[in-house]
């Protein structure tokens, strides 16, 4: 059925208007509001999209569910992917998740990479900046594998998520760190390969905001 769904989405994907893209894709059975930009594809278990904007040439594809919060925006050219391995006869007892949770007024900017075989979830007002970031949720005899980043945290460009990877709420994650344990602390800035705390009591958005000294 799935794959029948990605022929259909891919057809979708490259109707001329939001709104055929929208109704086409209610029409395979998910919950959709906002903006499905073109050659967006979506062929998952079940969706749930709040009221939201997606850009151009995303892929959503594989057995999994997902549910993106309200006002979440995400660019262009990200590939959100589940194998269809993870439910073969062989796996089933894994206990693979294949959920992806995208909670509100998050952002996402273009070209990163997610796999979902575990679950994937991103806390609300969260931003993973830049591009080219990756988010692993599985691999030889891994277990632990879910990932999961906490409320209002900030990802630089080019970060590494190995599976079960975790992270606190108002977290920053340096420039090409790769994060492969839990950081359960708050406000706090993390960076390096592996990623260790840099910073304590750090907030990264007044950071942001702070007039510059030069």
């Amino acid at each position: 059925m799935l794959k029948v769904k990605l022929v259909l989405a891919a057809l979708i994907s490259i109707l001329p208007l939001n709104i055929l893209r929208v109704l086409g894709y209610r029409l395979l059975g998910y919950r959709i509001r906002g903006s499905i930009g073109f050659g967006t594809v979506i062929a998952v278990s079940k969706a749930h999209i709040e009221k939201c904007k997606i850009g151009w040439f995303n892929l959503f594809v594989g057995p999994m569910s997902m549910k993106i919060g309200l006002n979440a925006a995400i660019e262009n050219r990200n590939t959100f992917s589940c194998g269809f391995w993870t439910v073969r006869d062989q796996y089933r007892e894994a206990g693979y998740a294949r959920s992806l949770q995208i909670g509100a007024d998050t952002l996402i900017t273009s070209g990163h990479t997610f796999d979902v075989a575990g679950s994937f979830t991103l806390g609300q007002g969260s931003w993973i900046a830049g591009a080219g970031s990756q988010f692993w949720t599985h691999g030889i005899g891994v277990r632990d594998r879910d990932i999961r980043i906490g409320r209002d945290c900030y990802l630089a460009s080019a970060v590494r998520f190995a599976p079960g990877s975790v992270v606190g709420d108002h977290v920053l994650v340096a420039l090409g760190s790769v994060v492969n344990g839990k950081f359960d602390d708050s406000n706090v800035m993390l960076g390096g390969v592996p990623a260790k705390v840099l910073k304590s009591q750090y907030d990264w958005r007044q950071a942001v905001s702070a007039p510059s000294l030069s």
